[in-house]
């Protein structure tokens, strides 16, 4: 059963929507015997409400392509500009639809790159965490896990199969969050397969920080972090970056195209953004810009504390963490992990400005070069660097009840 502090937290987080979502659920429930015969073999896959460019994105296109004999289904609203590229592959369904519950409540598997993937957040953590109904959920992943993150731990989640791309990733899993013995799979990120297509633009820097919880949830709001947006420290240190005259002079003077890209949760505040910063850098919004097509672009990431830059490692390209709020992060947001941002083979960590301009210099200097270590660590965490991610993960699922 769910802790009543668990669910008394994540109370203050709930929407008109996840409320009017008790209908259609509601009749799903009482109609779905009908339909169990129907969807009882269905993939059900998924990313975001409105999203296709993920691993639910790849893992989907992947099977339509290479098993079509395997019944998926995409569910994703059909107003996003995603649907257009997906609807020509096989099957979808509108995203949260009364036809969305029904599949989910009949379907063999459950599956998506977001613990929330399904039709409603809410109301499918309240009914799965009491043991009202036992989903079939197949954990893709939105990036590789670096942090100590409870809200994935075993007692606040049902999830059937766990997919891991890196060694020390499935380890510190496996050592603490709590999941029976065979849960955790090793396969690889399905969005990893196109990583492999190098179309990278030695002029383009892509900048992609995080976001902070307190920004956009209640339930994460506590004393000490700035909750207003515009007024944050958040928003005037990467104004700061974005306008700093050494980021500026090297733009000009090797000719560089910068992509600023925030963090899908932060969207909302681009207007604000580009009202407020005078900068040279690109502003990119999620609509217009695909991420993986950034990243495969770019010679090379800065970020703070963004897990996405594991796809840059994987691609062999440099990052910078420039981490002006890491206590305030600590506290707020995720936990240490097993990852040390200021010690590791991947890329330097700096709270300073001029610190984070004196290495990208540096970094541009030598062509955007990796260290040895760096590569020696690469194969140490990324034991399956192919194209065939996708294809692992399809066994896995295909192997579940053999």
């Amino acid at each position: 059963m769910i802790s009543l502090k668990y669910f008394f937290t994540k109370v203050k987080d709930i929407k008109c929507r996840d409320l009017l979502a008790v209908f259609p659920m509601g009749i799903a429930l009482i109609v779905s015997p009908l339909y169990r015969k129907k969807y009882k073999n269905t993939w059900l896959i998924c990313e975001e409400r409105k999203e296709a460019r993920d691993n639910g994105y790849w893992f989907y296109r992947k099977m339509c392509e290479n098993h079509p004999e395997q019944e998926c289904i995409y569910a994703i609203d059909h107003s996003s500009v995603d649907y257009e590229k997906i609807k020509g592959f096989g099957k979808t369904v509108q995203y949260g639809s009364l036809k969305h519950w029904i599949i989910y409540f009949t379907c063999a598997y459950n599956i998506s790159s977001q613990k929330g993937g399904k039709p409603n957040a809410v109301l499918c953590a309240f009914i799965e965490l009491n043991d009202l109904y036992n989903a079939h959920n197949i954990f893709l992943q939105h990036g590789v896990i670096i942090n100590n993150l409870k809200w994935l731990y075993a007692d606040c989640s049902r999830i059937e199969m766990f997919i891991t791309s890196a060694v020390p990733e499935k380890e510190f899993i496996e050592r603490g969050f709590g999941y029976p013995k065979g849960t955790i799979r090793l396969t690889g990120l399905p969005r990893f397969d196109n990583l492999h297509r190098y179309i990278t633009d030695s002029k383009r820097i892509v900048v992609m920080p995080t976001w902070r919880y307190w920004f956009n949830l209640k339930s994460k709001q506590q004393e000490g972090l700035d909750v207003e947006f515009k007024n944050s420290e958040y928003m005037r240190r990467w104004g700061e970056f974005l306008e700093c005259e050494q980021l500026n002079n090297l733009v000009e003077e090797y000719d560089l195209e910068v992509v600023f890209y925030i963090h899908r949760n932060l969207q909302s505040h681009l207007s604000e953004i580009k009202e407020l910063i005078k900068t040279k850098a690109l502003i990119a919004s999620w609509e217009d810009y695909d991420i993986q097509e950034l990243l495969l672009t770019s010679a090379m990431m800065i970020t703070d504390y963004s897990s996405v830059f594991f796809d840059m490692v994987y691609m062999k390209k440099p990052v910078i963490f420039y981490q002006f709020d890491i206590k305030k992060f600590r506290r707020g947001q995720y936990e240490q992990g097993y990852f040390d941002y200021s010690n590791n083979p991947f890329g330097k960590s700096y709270s300073e400005l001029e610190e984070v301009m004196i290495e990208l210099k540096n970094i541009i200097e030598n062509r955007y070069q990796c260290s040895e270590e760096f590569l020696r660590e690469h194969k140490r965490y990324f034991p399956h660097y192919d194209v065939f991610n996708s294809e692992r993960v399809y066994k896995e699922i295909k192997n579940i009840r053999n």
